[in-house]
């Protein structure tokens, strides 16, 4: 190249001189009977950040021309004909020995993202264009993010959530334990969006693990977790304050502790003597549904009139401060035993049963039946399960004045007998053993209940 092209060129800019240089290799080149065509458009292509990419330009009756590629939003020339003019190592050109010319961009990343132009140097240069968009997935910039956090109870605070990205990363809060967020005392959300999240007058409520979570469309989604810690003094509640127990039993005194940080806590009686482990003391701690609760315990085995009796004191220190509850303990008397032997449903059964029959034989006078009918001449209990048992005391009121000889008590329950048919014998034979005491030609109603399914009533009428 002449001298005189390159002083007109000027040394100013690198990419000036190169595009140029471009346009005196178009003037020098040689005319066609018809000129270079472009087959079919550039494809865009989007792409994310850290694939290959790769772009073709398709020119027909080329001839002597030439074909470059050129970065055309920083007015740089990438490649010429199957010359790499770039420096940058991940620009590649290949061309397929006709018409197509492919440049290649390796591990591209968000600096590559932009136009690019394939151009063909006639006199009047000839161009396309194809745009490469570069997608970055979100990623959260520590250093311009809230860290965990630790504050008063009643503080104000605000959580910050920096993420970077292509496209511009949306940010969501949550947290952690999917409670929902407490922006004041009156509003409060399952999710807030936005870079900042502010959280006013702060309470142990609000002590959780809050998740700043970044996305755009690219995947991953990415996430932070910043630790709320609310420190407050222990705060005390005690579900009995006042109980009692019998001698030589034992018992178990509660109580609930609210503390952050955790509390250091005892137990204590007479002067503030603590209560240690042992064959005397049986002391537990267990974690309650929040990490800043404790759920305590303190059991007293076989209780001493002259050494277990009085107050007992529950007690909870840490740096915010100190409480502590008390609970007095008093001796009772002992429960009443149960029995051991509780009367039978047959008992009961047979012991209304007896109380019904006096009722209808022993109360009227000789030949006289209850009217069924008439609630008043019934009385309120017939409808109650009968109690057993008193079939003696039967016995005792149906007898005559004096001893039964066997033989007229055999001859009267075979006079009975021919008295009855045969169907009712059969039906009775059951009841007879039990009535028989009753005086003959007695009518006795019984009312009855059977629980089978629902409660049933049966009145029962026995001619004896």
């Amino acid at each position: 190249m002449k001298p005189s092209t390159l002083k007109s060129c000027g040394w100013s800019k690198m990419a000036s001189v190169a595009l140029c240089l471009w346009t005196h290799v178009a003037l020098a080149g040689g005319t066609m009977s018809e000129e270079p065509r472009f087959v079919e458009p550039i494809q865009n292509v989007t792409i994310a950040a850290g694939r290959d990419v790769k772009l073709s330009c398709v020119v027909d009756n080329l001839g002597t021309y030439k074909v470059a590629w050129i970065a055309f939003d920083k007015s740089a020339i990438l490649t010429v004909q199957d010359h790499v003019i770039t420096r940058n190592p991940r620009v590649n050109v290949t061309h397929d020995g006709h018409r197509t010319w492919t440049l290649h961009l390796s591990r591209v990343n968000a600096t590559d993202a932009g136009t690019y132009m394939c151009q063909v140097n006639t006199i009047v240069a000839k161009s396309q264009f194809g745009v490469l968009n570069v997608v970055v997935p979100p990623n959260i910039i520590d250093g311009e993010s809230s860290g965990d956090v630790m504050v008063q109870e009643g503080a104000n605070i605000t959580l910050t959530c920096s993420a970077t990205g292509t496209p511009t990363p949306a940010i969501t809060w949550r947290r952690e334990d999917h409670m929902k967020i407490n922006l004041n005392k009156t509003f409060r959300v399952t999710e807030y969006n936005g870079a900042s999240l502010q959280l006013a007058r702060v309470s142990r409520m609000d002590m959780a693990a809050y998740l700043c979570i970044a996305r755009n469309g690219v995947p991953p989604i990415v996430s932070k977790r910043i630790q709320v810690s609310v420190d407050f003094p222990p705060m005390m509640s005690i579900p009995h304050q006042l109980v009692g127990a019998p001698l030589g039993y034992s018992i178990t005194l509660e109580c609930t502790i609210e503390a952050h940080p955790p509390a250091l806590t005892y137990w204590t009686r007479n002067q503030g003597v603590m209560l240690h482990q042992g064959r005397k003391y049986h002391i537990t701690e267990r974690p309650g549904e929040v990490s800043y609760r404790t759920h305590m315990k303190l059991t007293i085995r076989s209780l001493r009139k002259e050494d277990d009796y009085g107050p007992y004191k529950c007690v909870a220190k840490n740096s915010r401060g100190e409480t502590e509850g008390l609970i007095k303990l008093y001796e009772t008397e002992p429960p009443t035993p149960v029995p051991t032997n509780p009367p039978s449903y047959l008992d009961k059964l047979f012991k209304d049963l007896h109380h019904k029959t006096t009722n209808s034989v022993a109360g009227k006078g000789q030949g006289d039946k209850p009217n069924m009918e008439d609630p008043a001449e019934i009385g309120e209990d017939d409808d109650e399960v009968l109690h057993a048992g008193d079939l003696e005391e039967i016995k005792d009121m149906e007898q005559p004045d004096g001893p039964w000889h066997p033989e007229d008590r055999r001859r009267m329950e075979e006079d009975r007998r021919r008295e009855r048919g045969p169907h009712e014998q059969e039906q009775g034979h059951f009841f007879t053993n039990i009535f028989s005491v009753a005086a003959i030609g007695r009518e006795v109603w019984l009312p009855m209940q059977l629980v089978v399914v629902g409660a049933v009533a049966l009145r029962l009428h026995f001619l004896l």
